[in-house]
């Protein structure tokens, strides 16, 4: 997180835009004979790869800071694996030509089911978001019934949490 902001979150729109682009663009490709069909497939592709680096690598650093018992565990190393497995296929299609559109599709598929896991996590599981809105709820009516104090120490305790175990920790 930099400043209350998980970066995981900013970035994965970048692979969730470009991975499919390229595989249009590479499908697109093959049914042309146009000499700007395959630099443009190429940078597509490897403008897809570069961005699901860098939402790989903030993700498993996030991934990191997960508590081992908290319920997201699971379906968050699932999602980063799967996220990985699309990498390693961007890669391999940022370097063959004519294996390119098998893997796009490949990285394509994984990245849905990818964003579904993800999704689960931020939906279901709450991860860095249902939390907070949960939260001011509850802390509503804890303060009405006079016991706001649970909330302060609660708030200290993520505070402490996001100062010692993430990257780039709020102030």
């Amino acid at each position: 997180m930099v400043r209350g902001h998980p970066v995981h979150a900013i970035l994965s729109d970048g692979p969730a835009v470009l991975i499919p682009l390229a595989f249009a663009i590479e499908a697109w490709r093959r049914t042309r004979n146009d000499p700007v069909g395959q630099p443009l497939s190429r940078i597509a592709t490897r403008t897809a790869t570069a961005a699901a680096v860098a939402a790989g690598v903030v993700g498993w650093i996030d991934w990191l800071t997960i508590p081992g018992g908290h319920p997201a565990r699971t379906p968050a190393t699932v999602h980063g694996l799967i996220n990985t497995a699309g990498l390693i296929a961007l890669i391999g299609a940022s370097t063959s030509l004519k294996r390119r559109l098998g893997l796009l599709a490949g990285a394509t598929a994984g990245l849905l089911v990818a964003a579904w896991i993800g999704g689960d996590l931020v939906f279901r599981f709450g991860w860095r978001v249902r939390p907070a809105e949960e939260a001011e709820i509850a802390e509503q009516q804890l303060s009405e019934a006079g016991q706001a104090d649970a909330f302060q120490l609660a708030r200290q305790k993520v505070a402490d949490f996001e100062r010692r175990k993430t990257f780039l920790p709020a102030p």
